[in-house]
């Protein structure tokens, strides 16, 4: 199982990278480094907010979720985002069409992903929220340049509403102590959090 996890993750990653090699977009970063800025931030935001309470994500593979995170973060995301911001059409029917494809190639690799028990939900989450997350990413990350404040507005929204949806305990403490913090950790990101 540990290796299909790893070979399975490794080809959503290898599908990302040749996406935009075939495409040539890193030619355009220069042009959305602000927008891939922007959608990176909001993913380091996630996984600080919902540190305790995270509604998705990777499944344990001994101590990768670490990189996995960081990969996603980092690579992963600010892939997806240039390959879908360096072919946005210029009429506003093709920009339609555009997002459309990108939300539903995004949700059915990732409902893929999550059936090969390569992806975790958890909290009530399920591939419609997944799916209605790739149109909120997209269409920020489009948005935040030129509409800021109302990109910024909105996020506050949606994330003012998930919070409220899936419960995340804003003000909870955990009372263990600092030394203790990494057996938290091993516990909120393996299968234990699932049987208790």
């Amino acid at each position: 199982m540990k290796n299909k996890q790893i070979k399975g993750q490794a080809a959503i990653i290898l599908l990302i990278v040749l996406l935009n090699l075939f495409n040539k977009t890193w030619r355009d970063f220069p042009k959305y480094y602000k927008n891939i800025g922007y959608v990176g931030l909001v993913n380091i935001f996630y996984y600080y907010l919902c540190s305790r309470h995270l509604v998705w994500e990777f499944p344990p593979v001994g101590a990768n979720w670490k990189l996995l995170r960081i990969m996603h973060i980092f690579f992963i995301t600010p892939l997806l985002v240039l390959s879908f911001l360096s072919r946005y059409p210029s009429t506003l029917s093709k920009q339609f069409l555009h997002v459309i494809k990108w939300v539903t190639a995004s949700s059915i690799t990732e409902y893929i992903a999550h059936k090969q028990k390569l992806l975790q939900y958890k909290h009530g989450w399920t591939i419609f929220w997944s799916a209605l997350l790739y149109l909120k990413m997209f269409m920020y990350s489009k948005l935040i340049v030129k509409r800021p404040l109302t990109t910024l507005f909105l996020s506050v929204c949606s994330v003012a509403f998930l919070i409220k949806k899936f419960k995340v305990p804003i003000n909870k403490k955990h009372r263990l102590s600092k030394n203790c913090e990494w057996l938290t950790d091993c516990f909120y990101h393996s299968s234990l959090e699932d049987i208790f």
